[in-house]
């Protein structure tokens, strides 16, 4: 066994629902781990969960681990989500979905982590019957798989093209508004979209940054005229509410990824969302 100060981070979970309308329903997540700070390995799998006939899945499981890697110096950890047959409000349904992340910690810790995603994908993705073709932009964030590169590609604007809310900076200052009165979810993403106009007044470090390697989705391309509206990664569906896809927040030391997020608002109230993973590492603080 190998003695170090280093603290491994890593969870995942398949899936969590909160609704208010038109029953409340608080669900214990289905499908979640969290890796041990000293490594090791965990994983829990949930099979054939519905909840009144609004949301199933046939089954989620999750894996983590974490583990120094002798031949190339460096600390390891990953954590998996795998949900198949997922049905969403028939929303949203997939045969199956996957979030992958790994972490690399070298052992110099002077260095930083590097962080990848490869792998996380949609298989027979449907938004309210229509199929969809997601390619998630990974090769992307494997270029910046550090937190410095991130920072310095948000402040050059080079990353704009995958910050949440960007693809709404396109909407006129009415067409926002009416978006935010129809879709209650939608409220408090001016804030966001006005971000990614200012390409001139950006920080250095700004501490987090939220992104969606989803977001180069042209939904009219894929299914035509519709009702259905798209806006890169968030897409609109009259009567419902707001489905977000392939959420990726980076921090400092950790980064998530929560490959969907549904936000009820219309017939029926509430959000669910799953196939998740967190990972990051670190060593304490000198005192």
């Amino acid at each position: 066994m190998r003695h170090s100060q280093h603290l491994y981070h890593a969870s995942a979970y398949g899936l969590a629902v909160q609704l208010d309308r038109p029953a409340r329903h608080s669900v214990p997540t289905q499908a979640a781990t969290t890796l041990a700070a000293s490594g090791g390995r965990g994983s829990h799998r949930v099979q054939d969960f519905k909840l009144d006939g609004l949301i199933s899945f046939k089954e989620a499981y999750v894996e983590v681990g974490g583990s120094y890697d002798e031949d190339h110096k460096m600390h390891t950890s990953y954590a998996l989500s795998v949900v198949e047959g997922i049905n969403i409000a028939d929303a949203l349904t997939a045969d199956r979905i996957v979030s992958r992340m790994f972490v690399y910690s070298p052992d110099d810790h002077k260095q930083e982590s590097s962080f990848d995603i490869t792998g996380s994908h949609f298989d027979n993705l449907r938004i309210a019957g229509h199929k969809l073709d997601v390619k998630l932009a990974t090769h992307v964030f494997h270029e910046h798989d550090t937190y410095s590169k991130i920072a310095k590609a948000h402040h050059s604007t080079k990353s704009d093209p995958w910050l949440l809310g960007s693809k709404l900076g396109k909407c006129k200052k009415e067409e926002l508004d009416d978006l935010e009165d129809r879709y209650r979810a939608l409220s408090g993403m001016r804030s966001l979209v006005e971000e990614c106009r200012n390409k001139t007044k950006r920080p250095a470090d700004r501490g987090s940054y939220w992104f969606s390697p989803a977001n180069d989705l042209d939904l009219k391309a894929q299914i035509g005229s519709s009702e259905i509206l798209g806006y890169g990664s968030i897409i609109c569906i009259p009567k419902f509410g707001v489905i977000h896809l392939a959420e990726l927040v980076v921090h400092h030391h950790t980064r998530s990824l929560t490959m969907f997020r549904v936000q009820m608002c219309s017939s029926g109230d509430g959000t669910s969302d799953g196939s998740g993973t967190s990972g990051g590492g670190t060593r304490p603080m000198p005192h």
